[in-house]
């Protein structure tokens, strides 16, 4: 099982994503969408190529939820948690956020 390491706009992605949850949605969904972050999570650490690549570049794209991606590149010892992206957000700002 690889190690992860977050970047700080993925932490900062996070929090932002996940106050918006449980301001939004309250507490239940709030532990939901944490539970099911930490499962895929242990997925991608299992099997880091299981999310497909996204843009042709070496980032890839998992979905945790409907509206909620996670970013990540794949290095030989580690798994790099670049970014927690609520999908419904301008796509534009996402490539320049992500600066592929």
């Amino acid at each position: 099982m690889k190690d992860v390491f977050w970047t700080n706009i993925a932490r900062e992605s996070l929090f932002d994503t996940s106050e918006f949850i449980k301001r939004t949605w309250g507490n239940e969904i709030f532990e939901k969408f944490l539970d099911n972050l930490d499962y895929r999570i242990s997925q991608i650490q299992l099997n880091p190529e299981m999310a497909p690549n996204f843009e042709n570049s070496a980032i890839r794209r998992m979905f945790i939820h409907k509206h909620v991606s996670l970013f990540y590149s794949n290095n030989d010892s580690y798994l790099k948690i670049l970014l927690v992206w609520d999908n419904r957000q301008d796509p534009n700002k996402l490539l320049e956020t992500l600066s592929i």
